[in-house]
Formats: structure tokens, sequence, C-alpha cells
């Protein structure tokens, strides 16, 4: 119910589609440069870099993080490159509080902003709230789907490489001379 609670690097797991799937909360990251990052963001700016994911990046729209949407949005663009070859996902968090719809009416500009950062980086917005439960099994379910499919994509990329190889090689098949068994 309050902002930066997490305090460390969290890891779960959940199982999604008879698979075992890790799960890391991150802390909190606020927006200033990298070298004034103190040791628990920079565990998170550790793990968004260099760990294959998913990354779930989430816009508190109520703004009781104590930061307004277009912070929020300001620290999306300064550790965007982190993300870079990963799947993404921007969760508007917090729709018991304040709907997208709500949103839309009473800060059409934050709103607009949310909705073109989603088009921009050709990613979902997907609305979740952690009381009601509203969005979480879609924002799961995504996330999970995007990696499955990152690995299906991975893996025939690997095969076609292997293919491109094979097709340069000749394989020579000794013959059986004749009068000879």
């Amino acid at each position: 119910p309050y902002a930066f609670t997490t305090k460390s690097l969290f890891v779960g797991h959940m199982d999604y589609r008879y698979l075992r799937w890790q799960v890391i909360d991150t802390p909190g990251i606020l927006d200033h440069e990298l070298e004034k990052r103190n040791a628990i963001e920079m565990q998170a700016v550790t793990a968004l870099a260099h760990l294959p994911c998913a990354i779930l990046f989430f816009v508190d729209i109520s703004e009781q993080c104590g930061y307004s949407i277009e912070q929020q949005l300001s620290l999306f663009r300064s550790i965007r490159p982190l993300f870079a070859g990963k799947q993404l996902i921007i969760v508007a968090n917090k729709v018991d509080v304040l709907s997208l719809d709500e949103l839309a009416a009473s800060k059409p500009d934050d709103a607009a902003a949310l909705r073109a950062l989603a088009a921009e980086e050709g990613v979902s917005l997907l609305p979740m709230s952690n009381v009601t439960d509203e969005g979480v099994s879609a924002v799961k379910t995504a996330a999970c789907d995007l990696l499955l499919q990152a690995r299906v994509d991975a893996r025939l990329q690997s095969t076609k490489k292997i293919e491109a190889v094979a097709n340069r090689l000749t394989v020579a098949m000794p013959r059986a001379v004749s009068g000879q068994a």
C-alpha cells in the first residue's frame, strides 16, 4: 500500500503452462544518474541488465508513490537501455484508486503520454491492481507468453544458423569399389 517497501531482491517461483518460472521483485529505482544510485538500486539495475527476462515496468497512475506520472516516465526513459533485447510490458498499477479512463478524464496529458510511450515502444500497456487482483492474471499471462515466444524465436534462429552452416558443408560418401566387399 505504500512505496519503496522492497529493500532487496526477492526471488520466487510460480507455475504457468506446466513450467516453473522464476520471478524477481527488484527494489524501486529513482530517477537520477547511475553514479548516484545506492547499493539497493544498483542490485535492481544489475538484475535488469544481466538476466534474460521480461521486464514489467510499473507506473503508479494514482501518483500515491510521491512521483508524478511524468517523473515515472522520465525514469523509464533513463533506464530504457537496460531493457535492450528484453521483453517489456508497461503496467498501469493502482487502477483500484484511479482507472485509466479516470486518468484520461482528469489528466489527459498524462494518459496520452503513457499510451504514447507504450505505442512508441511497441509494448502492451496493461492495467492492474494488487489490492483487487484486477489484471494480475493478465499481466502474468502476457509476461510468460512473451518469454515463451522469445524462447521459440531464439531456438528458431539457432536452427537457422545450424542449417546455414550445414548448407555450406559437403559430405563425401565413399562408394564401395567393385569387386570388394
